[in-house]
């Protein structure tokens, strides 16, 4: 369901990408650059600061997807509620996600030290990019989503995650790139990954 009278047979995100792909190319090239991109954070790490800002962000869409792709790339569920409650009792992961969580609640009230607690945590400066990359691309994603009041099944949110685990955010991408190119309005139904890169993966 959605808000929006075009848009009220639309199950997820891709959905809102695919009405408008000239407008969102852009933003979903980022994501997967900034989510799939060479690192020193891992994949796993990096979707875990996707998954605590959203938790934080009460966007019940991107937490049941993003607990479906922890749980596609092995992570299991007691790591994933430790990860909702921002404390996995680990001493680099943990100052990542406190960093996080300040940015996305009182990014005003961020500091030098704050910034500190990461390095001497022995992530780099770079990293310190990554994360502020991470929240700040997911604190957009969640309100998009509840702006249009998408919440997602958990069928839906298999599917993503699933495709996300194996593939990570490059078939979004060209999805979108396809659908830019035509001009073709894409506004209407759910689309299916599945369809598009191969139901046999899952």
């Amino acid at each position: 369901m959605s808000f929006l009278g075009y848009s009220t047979e639309y199950q997820g995100v891709v959905d809102i990408f695919m009405r408008d792909p000239g407008r969102y190319l852009p933003f979903i090239q980022l994501l997967a650059g900034v989510m799939n991109g060479e690192s020193e954070l891992s994949t796993p790490q990096r979707e875990m600061i996707a998954l605590h800002v959203s938790k934080l962000n009460d966007c019940h869409y991107c937490v049941g997807s993003h607990r479906a792709v922890l749980a596609g790339l092995g992570v299991d569920d007691t790591t994933i509620l430790a990860v909702e409650a921002g404390s996995l009792a680990d001493a680099r992961m943990d100052p990542v996600l406190a960093f996080a969580a300040k940015l996305t609640q009182s990014p005003g009230a961020l500091a030098q030290a704050d910034v500190e607690a990461l390095l001497n945590a022995g992530w780099s400066d770079q990293t310190v990019e990554d994360v502020i990359g991470v929240a700040s691309l997911f604190g957009f994603l969640n309100r998009l989503v509840d702006g249009f009041g998408i919440k997602g099944t958990a069928e839906g949110f298999a599917q993503a995650g699933g495709m996300i685990s194996r593939h990570g955010y490059g078939p979004v991408v060209e999805m979108i790139r396809e659908k830019a190119a035509t001009g073709i309005d894409g506004g209407v139904g759910h689309v299916d990954c599945r369809a598009r890169h191969g139901s046999n993966d899952g």
